[in-house]
């Protein structure tokens, strides 16, 4: 298991569209119970829309699996989710790859790894996400 401490997603200068590029995900993280997620857009220019999912993987990074999608437009912002592992699940959960509705998240569901894939519209310039998270 991963130590528990803040961890960088992300952190990625947004110069061109971005279509389903997935960063390196952070492994280990088996037994990590909860996970504090921040997500920070600094707004240069252009762009039209970019959209940060968080995914977690059971199976190895065989399936991704959307837990939260952050959504940005023409504006700097910061937003932040937290996850907790402990929710109990009691509906069958159909799993997303990059397809979760803007600004949500679906609690309950942490697996063995957590990852960012990004999709952008139009072409920023001077732009940086920046997805971190902070794990126990």
């Amino acid at each position: 298991m991963l130590n528990p401490g803040d961890y960088s997603l992300c952190d990625l200068a947004v110069t061109t569209a971005i279509n389903n590029v997935a960063q390196t995900p952070i492994q280990h993280l088996e037994g990590v119970v909860a996970a504090t997620i921040e997500a920070k857009l600094s707004y240069g220019s252009g762009g039209t829309s970019l959209k940060a999912y968080v995914q977690v993987t059971l199976d190895d990074g065989q399936t991704w699996i959307d837990v939260a999608c952050f959504a940005f437009t023409t504006s700097s912002a910061i937003r932040v989710i937290n996850l907790s592992g402990l929710t109990p699940k009691t509906t069958a959960v159909a799993p997303t790859d990059g397809a979760l509705a803007d600004d949500t998240c679906v609690d309950g569901i942490l697996g063995s790894a957590m990852r960012v894939k990004l999709v952008s519209t139009g072409t920023y310039a001077n732009t940086i996400i920046s997805v971190k998270m902070s794990v126990r």
